[in-house]
């Protein structure tokens, strides 16, 4: 039986699900791993305008305590490649890329790419028109990065709120998108590339599997904007990954939600997204080719 899409009306923190459901040591680990099957969305407001997507820093930090996972410099995207992004559709696809590459670099504590990743968001920022989330005050303080982690950390997650506030007063749900959507595929791509062979009983490939949610609530939102011609071009450019997340089917299918103090939203019960190792092997080298594309601009 396929999982069908519901609407949300939240922020969806689309990194949270997989990099939580790397931390804690091997005595908590069980514990854990149940709670983060349960988390599936974060919301901070409730009006059905606001979908954002944009990976938590706060999240992705905990993806760094599974050890088998290293930084793997070759899977963000180069800064060099933001000379190719003319048009405002890659701009704010890419935005989102920077945007995950920036608290993955901070999260493996790399300062030195953590600074670059920090001052290509800075350029996208002004080329889309939200350059003031980056106030002088912030500047500052990029330029004093060091490799301690709660610097790091405080910095990218301050980063993050200042563009989810800031797009949020000016009502540009479009850009939010985007934003968004590029954000969620970069942070997919390091992870599925992250796995150096599938294993069922990985709690990474499962919480892989879990994006089929996510991904289906972000084409939902695509789709409730697809008047806009880069919205809908957007949804022709992730089609071949739908087809891909098509394919999971779901052992059992009784959800419960509820929303916690933190605002996140909750899914619970006997669901549970079955993933094969030919699924895997398809929704890698999918998502691998949709975001290279997406990052060298070859999409219309």
């Amino acid at each position: 039986m396929k999982i069908k899409a519901t609407p949300i009306c939240a922020i969806v923190a689309a990194s949270a699900l997989m990099f939580q459901s790397c931390a804690g040591d091997s005595n908590n680990q069980n514990n854990q791993q149940q709670q983060q099957d349960q988390q599936q969305t974060q919301t901070s407001q409730t009006n059905e305008n606001n979908f954002y997507l944009i990976p938590s820093p706060e999240d992705l930090f905990a993806f760094t305590k599974d050890k088998s996972l290293q930084f793997v410099p070759g899977l963000i995207n180069p800064v060099e490649n933001i000379d190719k992004y003319i048009d405002v559709k890659s701009k704010e696809l890419n935005f989102g890329t920077y945007t995950a590459d920036m608290a993955y670099c901070a999260a493996f504590e790399k300062s030195l790419e953590s600074y670059k990743e920090f001052t290509v968001v800075h350029q996208l920022s002004d080329a889309i028109g939200i350059g003031n989330v980056f106030t002088p005050a912030l500047e500052n303080r990029l330029k004093s990065l060091t490799d301690n982690r709660d610097s790091l950390k405080q910095m990218a997650s301050d980063i993050y709120l200042n563009i989810q506030t800031f797009l949020d007063s000016k009502n540009r749900s479009k850009t939010m998108t985007l934003i968004s959507t590029g954000g969620w595929l970069e942070f997919l791509y390091i992870v599925v590339n992250s796995v150096d062979k599938f294993e069922a009983d990985n709690p990474t490939i499962q919480r892989i599997a879990d994006q089929k949610i996510i991904f289906d609530n972000l084409m939902l939102r695509l789709e409730q904007q697809q008047a806009d011609p880069s919205i809908k071009s957007t949804i022709a450019d992730l089609t071949p990954l739908k087809a891909a997340f098509d394919e999971l089917t779901v052992e059992k299918n009784q959800t419960s939600s509820s929303t916690s103090n933190s605002g996140a939203i909750k899914v619970g019960g006997g669901m549970k997204i079955k993933m094969t190792e030919n699924n895997f092997n398809k929704i890698k080298e999918t998502i691998t080719s949709v975001r290279n594309n997406i990052t060298i601009n070859n999409v219309k």
